[in-house]
């Protein structure tokens, strides 16, 4: 692949996804939006919050993290992506308490921190099989 693509495209992906998650949590979509409804006994609405910051610790690292890191410093990274996620969910619920067309929700901030969670897990996993791989291809295991 192209070095120009490789670079542009996980900034171009990200930048997206922000914009997205930004206009989802902050867009009036009016009452004929029902996230009332459940799916398996969980509202829609925090399955939809799951999915929007669970791809948010993966993105990051694909644009910031370097293959040649040590584990102690992406994990580090890691934790550091977590809070602010952390720190942009709880932000994204207090502005929407500050509308009139939505609210503040401390169970959407629960499903944000969960993703977040989920999505930081994923992707040290993913991470950690990676540089495994490429240490092994190394030592020619």
């Amino acid at each position: 692949m192209d070095r120009h693509i490789r670079f542009l495209l996980p900034r171009l992906v990200l930048a997206a996804y922000l914009l997205s998650v930004c206009l989802l949590c902050f867009l009036n979509f009016g009452p004929e939006t029902d996230m009332t409804a459940e799916w398996f006994g969980i509202p829609k609405d925090k399955i939809a919050h799951f999915a929007m910051f669970f791809p948010y610790p993966g993105l990051v690292s694909s644009v910031f993290c370097k293959a040649g890191w040590k584990p102690a410093r992406t994990v580090g990274f890691l934790l550091l992506v977590l809070v602010s996620g952390i720190a942009a969910g709880g932000a994204i619920e207090l502005i929407q308490g500050l509308t009139d067309y939505r609210s503040a929700d401390i169970g959407d901030f629960r499903a944000d921190c969960i993703g977040l969670f989920a999505g930081t897990v994923l992707t040290l996993v993913l991470w950690l099989a990676v540089h495994d791989r490429k240490k092994a291809g190394k030592t020619g295991r």
